[in-house]
């Protein structure tokens, strides 16, 4: 099977799509009973803005500038290196969904010493003092956020 692509347009869609979702949400996830011109929608607002337009830049550069990218679809690329990599970013992505889901049920210091942990071991980290620099960097924040400045962390 073949398959036409452009990284780009992709890119650009999945982009445009995950701001315009983030402006309809800013309303209902940021409440403010200010009246002046800057809320507290202000700065979210103008990022999300900016990644819409930048995405849609992007979009554009692939419709227009890019060449499009022919893949083979079969056994023989189904085994090769770059869909290993591709699949690598997948699991990345899954272990931070999965980290944004429990941070939520046992707090942030434990499931942030899980993900520490889970991306050490996924990029393959064998010395020992880079678990423990991580696990220490991961409580000084929780100290410094909770005890020194009293935010509450999940």
């Amino acid at each position: 099977m073949k398959i036409k692509y452009n990284n780009e347009i992709i890119a650009g869609i999945v982009s445009m799509l995950v701001s315009a979702a983030a402006w309809f949400l800013i309303p209902s996830q940021i409440p403010t009973l200010e009246k002046t011109a800057i809320t507290a929608k202000t700065v979210p607002s103008i990022a999300v803005g900016g990644l819409f337009l930048f995405s849609l830049a992007l979009f554009f550069q692939g419709l227009f500038g890019m060449p499009k990218k022919e893949v083979h679809i079969n056994t023989e690329f189904l085994k090769s290196e770059k869909v290993k990599k591709e699949l690598r970013s997948f699991l990345f992505i899954a272990l931070l969904l999965i980290y944004a889901f429990f941070i939520g049920k046992i707090g942030f210091l434990i499931s942030t010493l899980l993900l520490v942990v889970a991306i050490l071991i996924f990029y393959g980290a064998r010395k020992w003092y880079y678990y423990g620099i991580a696990a220490v960097t991961v409580f000084i924040v929780d100290f410094v956020f909770s005890v020194m400045l009293h935010v509450s962390l999940p």
